[in-house]
């Protein structure tokens, strides 16, 4: 082959590449408002979330320090046990999905970053 025929080859497969980038970063784009409208959305239900779990853990805490607790008590504490378990779980969820969120827009913005 001559230096001519494999200079086109690279620029077939450059040409290739940048169709492709192209279609990923359309994917991406169309992508963003959803996840943006989904972190926002994580976002809002954080605090309220975060004041769940701080209730569950205060009413944790009263029932500990209750002395000799009725058979009542230790089935609600045992209840409220479990609520705290699922919401740090929730929240835990929540964080992980979050993180997702912003290493996707992360690397959005360095697609769209490197077309400029």
């Amino acid at each position: 082959m001559d230096t001519f025929s494999l200079l086109e080859e690279k620029v077939r497969k450059a040409a290739s590449l940048v169709r492709e980038l192209r279609q990923r970063n359309q994917s991406l784009e169309q992508e963003l408002p959803e996840v943006r409208k989904r972190a926002q959305r994580l976002e809002q239900e954080l605090p309220e979330l975060r004041t769940r779990v701080q209730d569950l853990q205060r009413a944790l805490q009263a029932a500990e320090k209750a002395p000799g607790p009725s058979s009542e008590d230790a089935r609600r504490d045992a209840e409220n046990a479990r609520k705290l378990a699922a919401t740090e779980q929730e929240v835990k969820s929540l964080r992980q999905e979050r993180e997702e969120v912003r290493v996707r827009i992360a690397r959005l913005m360095e697609v769209l970053d490197g077309l400029e």
